[in-house]
């Protein structure tokens, strides 16, 4: 038997007996025999089945041998031709194997060397089809976009396995099968067809290891019992697509209008295609993965060395914002002073000009402590779409003014975070303000969508713009602390700084993108709350809606303040129209508590509160309250000496903490005045001393520090009762604070901080 049994062979010869003959002898061989008794027949016979090799008489009538040969080789180039002749010449023999024949024998044949040429005839046919495969697989391959892989997939299965249709189903996340490319079936088939595992054909063969060859009307086979065909096909191979035992897709191979059946051979073809075909997509698999993988690695570094730089210039502006905040305490505190003199009106309108820029000094400086003291968030189980409408709402006349519309499409089904409301919409805030002035200054106003949608336990934000968009060289520096691309006075830089803290404090991540001329897109991943927050929430509050977004998560209502949007109060407002962080309020006054520290009380000066001229009352006056300033600062002391001494109270002052201490313990103070943040001595170990010694003068003590929004110091001033203000300090806050000190002498102070 040989080893190519099965294989299909043609013989052609006019004489009957010889044609007999070599029919009996190729069958007993293992070989599938058809027979021509002459060229028109052999040729109609090839044009409607496909042979694998024929053996030709060269002399017949009409049609000879070598004119067989070339019609046969039109129609079908892969079949193998061996000639036989009783009156062979080289010249024959030569001319035969030029037009395209294998071998030349002569009769009376030989079996031995006829069952050898056939084989060498089948084998080189073989050989032929695995270079074949080899440069298709090269082919494949040679590219690793998908879209173009499929295209070379479905091409190479129709080369290879001499189709006329194929389609490429691949498994999607839901372990269902889908078409991606076909070469025949309509569009409304490839959108709908989506199979599991076990269903129809596909879905059937998707479970074995091996392709499958259906020769007859699927409905009559077995294997696959109750399946009803889509349409008429005469032949197909069902291909499973495996790599290391994990399905990837089906490859599906059909002749439609061929009426050849498929072999053993085709199937083996067509195993080695399925292997190279899954290796090409498991690689091609593999390479997106990879890139998406550098991606989020590139994405993560950037995120680590932004959060490292972000804590270092944190740590570094409190520093900073210190050291500026006691000369500009003096400077203030001065202007102040001489702004209630008589003065003419050109000196006048210079100490105004001088009150104004120091204050808008301290602002800056506030707002750089806000940046490297950020809170930290008071998160609870909200819904942002809630958040979302609830900041587009409060930002709405804002937006109309600017002629931008804002369109929001957000999805009523998403999950509910874990987030703090104020700080997610001083975020929402920021990111709407630089659209808004964007869009503004561009083209004088524009559209800003704002998207939510939940993507694989995380829940998107996506705000779009149609301005100017960002260059390329800016995309990855928009977070960076102090970059801005606004004109001077128009913005700090330090919002999309506040933003992307906001974020990482939230376990989420903010990116940046759009190109320029299309406008910035900025996206937002934040994590969803856990399953059984999700059901509690749902239990409670239903799932979020547009319509309501406001009951959502206890509601913006409940979750942040409900009061008129103005300046200081509402946290929303924090970021300014041009994107400044903070907008502190319009007047020097007290500032907002400091987080953290609700119990404290905020004690507002009156407006119109009496001033002390120097000399009211006689410094010296033993009567006169008596009060120690306690500052490592100079000129904070030489302003206090005069504060005080218009007021009418006696001033002592010491540089330390340590000196102060010294003083108290050797006379008698009404109220003490201190730094908190004095060297060897500070604000706490000073307290506890007096405590312990001097408990009526314990309370009257204001404490002065130049890092209010420390939360720490928010903690001291809840748990002792003690007062601080920040430096620099507005003097009639400082003047009716001490006032209210002395005059409860010996009552226990209320916790306030300004």
């Amino acid at each position: 038997m040989t080893p190519h049994a099965g294989a299909r062979i043609l013989v052609i010869d006019d004489e009957a007996t010889v044609r007999g003959f070599l029919c009996e002898a190729l069958a007993d061989h293992g070989y599938v025999v058809d027979a021509a008794e002459d060229g028109k027949q052999a040729i109609d016979k090839i044009r409607r089945n496909r042979y694998d090799a024929a053996v030709c008489d060269l002399r017949m009538p009409d049609i000879d041998g070598l004119e067989t040969l070339a019609q046969a080789k039109a129609l079908n180039p892969d079949i193998e031709f061996i000639m036989l002749t009783a009156h062979g010449t080289m010249e024959n023999a030569v001319d035969s194997l030029r037009k395209g024949a294998f071998d030349f024998l002569l009769k009376p044949v030989n079996l031995t060397d006829l069952h050898f040429a056939i084989d060498r005839a089948l084998e080189r046919r073989e050989f032929i089809e695995r270079l074949g495969l080899y440069e298709l697989s090269r082919s494949i391959f040679s590219t690793l976009n998908e879209e173009e892989l499929y295209g070379r997939i479905v091409q190479s299965a129709l080369q290879v396995l001499r189709a006329d249709d194929a389609s490429l189903m691949l498994k999607d996340e839901s372990n269902r099968l889908y078409i991606a490319l076909s070469t025949s079936l309509q569009q409304e088939i490839l959108a709908d067809t989506h199979l599991a595992l076990g269903e129809r054909v596909a879905g059937r063969v998707a479970l074995l290891p091996e392709p499958v060859v259906i020769n007859d009307d699927v409905a009559g086979d077995d294997r696959f019992g109750g399946v009803q065909a889509w349409r008429s096909i005469n032949a197909a191979i069902v291909c499973p697509l495996t790599m290391r035992g994990q399905l990837l897709g089906v490859l599906n191979v059909n002749r439609v209008k061929s009426a050849d059946r498929y072999t053993e051979r085709d199937r083996r073809n067509a195993m080695i295609l399925a292997s190279l075909v899954a290796l090409a997509l498991g690689n091609a698999r593999l390479h997106k993965e990879l890139l998406a993988r550098l991606e989020q690695l590139r994405d993560t570094q950037e995120e680590v060395i932004q959060s490292e730089k972000m804590t270092a210039l944190g740590n570094l502006l409190s520093g900073v914002a210190h050291e500026l905040n006691n000369p500009l305490c003096g400077v203030l505190g001065y202007a102040q002073l001489m702004q209630q003199e008589e003065l003419s009106g050109k000196v006048r309108k210079g100490v105004e000009v001088i009150l104004r820029e120091a204050d808008r000094a301290a602002k800056i400086v506030g707002n750089l402590l806000k940046f490297a003291r950020r809170e930290k968030p008071e998160k609870k189980p909200l819904g942002i779409n809630g958040v979302i409408l609830k900041t587009i709402e409060r930002k709405a006349y804002d937006l109309k003014v600017s002629r931008v519309e804002v369109k929001a499409d957000l999805d009523p089904n998403l999950p509910y975070v874990n987030g703090d409301f104020h700080q997610l919409q001083v975020m929402l805030t920021h990111l709407i303000n630089n659209a808004q002035q964007a869009m503004f200054d561009s083209h004088g106003g524009g559209t800003l969508t704002v998207r939510t949608a939940p993507k694989d336990g995380r829940v998107m934000i996506t705000l779009a713009d149609d301005g100017p968009g960002i260059s390329p060289d800016n995309v990855r520096r928009v977070f960076d602390p102090f970059f801005t691309t606004k004109g001077f006075g128009k913005g700090t830089g330090l919002g999309l700084s506040v933003c992307f803290a906001i974020v990482r404090d939230h376990g989420g991540v903010i990116r940046c993108g759009g190109e320029p001329g299309k406008g910035a897109v900025f996206t937002i991943e934040m994590p969803v709350a856990s399953p059984g927050t999700q059901q509690a929430m749902a239990g409670t509050t239903g799932t979020q809606t547009a319509a309501a977004p406001a009951e959502v998560g206890g509601g913006p209502a409940q979750a942040g303040p409900a009061a008129p949007a103005q300046a200081g109060t509402a946290p929303a407002q924090s970021a300014s129209a041009s994107g400044q962080l903070g907008a502190p309020p319009a007047q020097a006054g007290p500032a907002a508590p400091v987080a953290g520290a609700a119990p404290l009380a905020v004690a507002v000066a009156p407006s119109a509160a009496p001033t002390a001229r120097a000399g009211t009352v006689p410094a010296d006056a033993v009567s006169a309250p008596r009060v120690l300033v306690a500052d490592t600062e100079v000129h904070v002391q030489d302003v206090l000496v005069e504060l005080l001494g218009r007021m009418g109270y006696r001033v002592d002052t010491a540089d330390t903490g340590e000196g102060a201490l010294a003083k108290i313990r050797g006379g008698s103070y009404d109220a003490l005045i201190a730094d908190y943040a004095m060297p060897r001595l500070d604000g706490r170990a000073l307290l506890d001393i007096l405590k312990a010694e001097k408990p009526a003068l314990a309370r009257s003590v204001i404490f002065l520090s130049s890092d209010t929004a420390n939360p720490r110091l928010a903690d001291f001033a809840a748990a002792t009762g003690s007062v601080l203000l920040g430096k620099p300090f507005d003097i009639e806050t400082m003047r009716s604070t001490l006032r209210r000190l002395v005059s409860q002498s010996g009552e226990a102070p209320n916790p306030t901080i300004h």
